[in-house]
């Protein structure tokens, strides 16, 4: 599938645990500085910092825990359990219906909706900031659940089921809405009709704890990729359902394009993101440059044009190890 750019990959540590087993280690993180008029945070800050363990434990078994900083304390980023089902590698004869490999597991993880889960990780972001409609729907996506994937010759298909996640809106008669929901199924269906192109749909229901709340999530994606220049979108749609209100929809796009010139790269992305009825849209223009030092530090500057709050300009330093 088409990727921004090649990540920042340093070499893990290993560490033997049995005859077989080995523990790899590695990690990654960010530091972040902010120049905007009206700035509500911290003008330097730490963005993200995570310790990555992964070991397989057999030909068939792989276990990876995330252990990630978050608001002043480390906790559990991730949880995965993965069982290679069925892999080409298995058998001597061509794939059947084009299929590669089949994985299922569980635990917590990002959950598989669309495309921007992919680089959730800062040292994966090519831009500081992630897109306005993300942002504002699943909100980078990260719950406990399971899911079964399918990586072939046409594509790649993936189904999940996972806890749902809250939701804060306002309805048609301007009420405040704030719901907390218990069960999400949906899944992935990436087509790749040539190896530099991939279109994609997401879907995703999750209902209510009482069954009187219910959301809807639909995306559609899209990703190219030519030489040193890749582009990339998505459309995601977030509808809310409830029995004593109107039903209402929230909506939004991002197009996001990236040239990298040896170790540098250029990237923009236009986004906007349509709230609640009651709400004024919101739209960014993000502009950036980058620079990879030995695979394994990265120096970006993202300059943000705002439509509802003043204009940003931030400075990142990620760092794998």
């Amino acid at each position: 599938m088409p990727q921004d750019t090649s990540s920042t990959e340093p070499q893990p540590a290993e560490i033997a645990i049995g005859d077989s087993t080995t523990l790899e280690i590695v990690g990654f993180g960010d530091l972040l500085t902010t120049f905007q008029k009206e700035n509500d945070g911290s003008t330097f800050d730490i963005g993200q910092a995570e310790v990555d363990l992964e070991s397989e434990m057999t030909d068939r078994i792989s276990v990876a825990l995330a252990i990630a900083y978050d608001e002043g304390a480390f906790v559990i980023g991730a949880f995965i359990v993965d069982y290679t089902a069925w892999s080409l590698c298995d058998e001597a004869t061509s794939s059947p219906l084009g299929i590669n490999s089949v994985t299922v597991g569980g635990g917590q993880y990002d959950v598989p909706f669309g495309i921007d889960w992919h680089v959730y990780p800062s040292i994966d972001r090519k831009l500081v900031s992630s897109p306005l409609v993300v942002e504002n729907t699943h909100d980078s996506w990260n719950d406990y659940g399971g899911y079964a994937s399918v990586e072939g010759t046409w594509g790649n298909a993936t189904t999940f089921i996972a806890n749902g996640f809250c939701h804060e809106g306002v309805n048609a008669t301007g009420e405040e809405l704030a719901t907390h929901n218990d069960l999400a199924i949906g899944g992935r269906l990436g087509i790749a009709p040539h190896e530099t192109v991939e279109v994609g749909g997401s879907v995703a229901s999750i209902s209510g704890q009482d069954g009187s709340h219910d959301m809807l999530l639909a995306g559609a994606d899209m990703q190219f990729s030519v030489a040193s220049f890749k582009i990339k979108g998505e459309y995601i749609a977030h509808r809310f359902e409830s029995k004593e209100n109107s039903d209402f929809t929230n909506d939004g796009y991002y197009v996001q394009g990236l040239y990298g010139i040896g170790d540098w790269y250029l990237v923009g992305r236009y986004g906007e993101f349509r709230p609640d009825q009651q709400s004024a849209d919101i739209a960014r223009m993000s502009a950036g440059i980058g620079h990879t030092f030995n695979d394994i530090v990265e120096l970006r500057l993202e300059y943000q044009a705002n439509k509802a709050t003043d204009d940003a300009a931030v400075f990142q330093v990620a760092v794998g190890f």
